[in-house]
């Protein structure tokens, strides 16, 4: 074998050893992780490890068992000391993945995934907004302050500023339900204007500097209350327009560290598309890519990490995917 290459998600991956174990996370987390072991079994003369949480059914393969939380640190060292390089999937919240993606950098194994400063930008929703307000791109606006926003009628978000996607985030009616909202919620929190749109999301592959769009997507957005959550995601249901295509390339731009899978949230609106976030790694949708468009995502990976090659656009076929969103913890 010449490369071995560990391939990690956080939750079926003992990231939650010793907590409640959700399906519905559970469930993402194998839909991605299976994508990227049955990408990285393909390769020639490459070997592939993974941590597994020992209350889920082992995935094929070299897989060591998490059987605790104080077992995850030394078992994500061992896997880690097998590699050459490691993928990470995990969440930006609570600086999960910068600590996780910087353990890979330290122990000098090639992270197949976005540099820190962009991380640090893709993990705050308000930095992004910043940073691609500033490169000409359209962005949500948003307040951290609840004295500063602005008397806007209709419904309002209030979420996490390091959250992902509809992870913490509430549905108000108004503004002044929104400025108590987010003073409950306290920092690190931030409230944004209701856009009226359709809930979409586009898969890209970075390569410092440049990308290609793999597809767009449709989300399915359900409501409970005031909570909101994803509840089917339809990929490749959006045929990729001239102004999809230019959005990719201005963030990748706009991003230069951005490397690997990136997804990107945004609003289909009557003047454009307007960015939500950038997740800066494997998304839920890009699980099905390669039934959507034949594309091993792990060989492209490496390919742009190792002399920035990237694969053509091609034209993804609709697949759907349904999210349980009713979960009992295990």
């Amino acid at each position: 074998m010449n490369q071995c290459i560990f391939v990690f998600e956080f939750i079926t991956g003992g990231g939650l050893a010793g907590a409640p174990l959700p399906p519905s996370l559970a469930r993402e987390g194998r839909l991605m992780r299976d994508a990227l072991l049955r990408d990285g079994l393909e390769l020639p003369d490459s070997a592939i490890v993974t941590t597994c949480d020992a209350r889920l059914p082992p995935p094929p393969g070299n897989a060591l068992a998490v059987t605790d939380a104080d077992a995850f640190d030394a078992t994500f060292d061992a896997a880690l000391a097998q590699a050459d390089a490691a993928i990470v999937v995990a969440p930006e919240s609570g600086g999960l993945l910068n600590a996780l993606s910087a353990r890979v950098e330290a122990a000098g194994c090639t992270l197949l995934g976005c540099d820190a400063a962009s991380r640090d930008i893709a993990s705050s929703k308000s930095r992004t907004a910043q940073v691609l307000a500033s490169a000409g791109i359209a962005v949500l606006s948003h307040y951290d302050d609840a004295d500063t926003a602005p008397d806007l009628p209709g419904a309002w978000v209030v979420k996490p500023d390091d959250g992902a996607g509809c992870d913490g985030l509430l549905r108000v009616d108004g503004r002044d339900a929104a400025a108590r909202a987010l003073r409950a919620a306290g920092p690190g929190h931030i409230a944004q204007p209701w856009m009226d749109g359709e809930a979409r999301s586009m898969n890209l592959l970075c390569a410092r500097g440049r990308a290609t769009l793999l597809s767009v997507n449709r989300q399915m957005i359900e409501y409970r209350e005031e909570h909101v959550r994803l509840a089917a995601l339809h990929v490749g249901a959006v045929n990729a327009s001239p102004m999809h295509r230019s959005l990719a390339a201005r963030i990748a731009a706009a991003l230069p560290g951005l490397l690997g899978p990136v997804g990107v949230d945004f609003i289909e609106t009557v003047d454009g598309p307007v960015v939500v976030e950038i997740n800066p790694r494997m998304s839920t949708s890009a699980c099905a890519l390669r039934d959507a468009s034949g594309l091993n995502l792990l060989a492209a990976t490496l390919s742009a990490a190792r002399d920035g090659t990237l694969p053509a656009a091609a034209t993804a076929r609709k697949l759907t995917l349904h999210l349980d969103m009713h979960d009992k913890t295990a």
